[in-house]
């Protein structure tokens, strides 16, 4: 049985895969847990036994083929990944077709290394197999909610630390609505929060804001559909990021 202390452990010395410093970040809800659900390589308390020990900025490539033992080209099916890949291959110029976003993600792994220039962080740092539910945790919290209302907010601190003192960081990319109306009050209540433009494209809905960070140094904040789903097209981020970043 998992104890209370390693969980804890877990909760703010780990962020997500790349360079913090990098110029582009993409900030997610929390992660599924598939080394431990469905690749099935790790148990719960081994996956946690791991994360206990990793720094702010981990590499994804290594985290996922040496220490849960997935290599990344067994991941089928859609996933985040891909359109993450996508938005990065669209800021470089280059075009988005699901030839270059695997190649980019599942052959060259790409994706989240150290030496990149983007980061992609988590804003809840525990592997749950659904998002609403607590139940490997509740012998901690009781609910979701109250999980929620401890760990977010010094986690949306940590961030806002992190962005603080890398300058790298131009643009904070935000995947799901909820999570962006959460990292977006956090700061408006702090007068640092405004928005500039909204963009449609077919079903899809972009958001593009401006976040002062600290002495007039600003970074730019996009909110955009579920990476996933149906909800999100390689079409619509072509056209999000020639409007609104070149």
């Amino acid at each position: 049985m998992i104890s209370e202390e390693l969980v804890r452990s877990c909760l703010y010395n780990w962020l997500g895969y790349g360079n913090e410093n990098g110029a582009i970040w993409f900030i997610g809800t929390e992660e599924g847990g598939a080394e431990i659900w469905r690749q099935a390589t790790q148990t719960l308390e081994s996956s946690l036994n791991y994360r206990s020990c990793y720094n702010l900025a981990m590499d994804f490539r290594k985290v996922w083929e040496e220490t849960y033992g997935i290599p990344l080209e067994s991941f089928k099916g859609p996933c985040v990944w891909r359109y993450a890949a996508a938005f990065l291959l669209s800021f470089e110029g280059k075009t988005i077709n699901t030839a270059n976003v695997n190649d980019y993600v599942f052959r060259d792994k790409k994706l989240g290394n150290n030496n990149s220039e983007h980061f992609m962080c988590e804003l809840l740092p525990l592997p749950k197999k659904s998002k609403n539910s607590i139940m490997d945790y509740e012998f901690i919290w009781s609910s979701i909610e109250k999980y929620r209302s401890e760990v977010m907010p010094k986690r949306l601190e940590l961030i806002q630390n992190t962005v603080r003192i890398n300058e790298g960081i131009q643009v904070i990319i935000s995947y799901e609505r909820l999570l962006s109306e959460d990292f977006l009050d956090y700061f408006t209540t702090r007068n640092r929060a405004s928005k500039i433009s909204d963009f449609n494209y077919k079903k899809e809905r972009y958001s593009l804001y401006e976040i002062l960070v600290e002495n007039g140094r600003k970074v730019k904040f996009l909110s955009t559909p579920f990476f996933g789903n149906g909800c999100i097209s390689y079409d619509g981020i072509r056209q999000v990021v020639s409007r609104f970043f070149t």
